[in-house]
């Protein structure tokens, strides 16, 4: 679902990877999140370019999809893509 969306908004010729885990306790710690949430984060290309953070992991795959909506709307306002 998000490598769909960011390959349709920014094309093919990119190797992206989408990561999902919920940190241990002291994961959490060290990440500076509260305990029991999920993080999911983008990489493009080896380069983490968005997180997103929730309690519920279907919701923080929306969330990332949102991110990357944002990452294209923000390249096309300042001409970037």
């Amino acid at each position: 679902m998000v490598i769909n969306k960011f390959r349709e908004l920014f094309g093919k010729e990119h190797k992206c990877t989408v990561n999902g885990f919920r940190p241990s306790p002291l994961e959490c710690k060290a990440l500076g999140v509260p305990s029991g949430v999920y993080v999911v984060d983008l990489q493009v290309d080896g380069v983490q370019l968005c997180e997103a953070r929730s309690r519920d992991w279907r919701k923080a795959y929306k969330l990332l999809k949102i991110e990357v909506e944002k990452l294209y709307a923000d390249g096309q306002s300042c001409g970037a893509v």
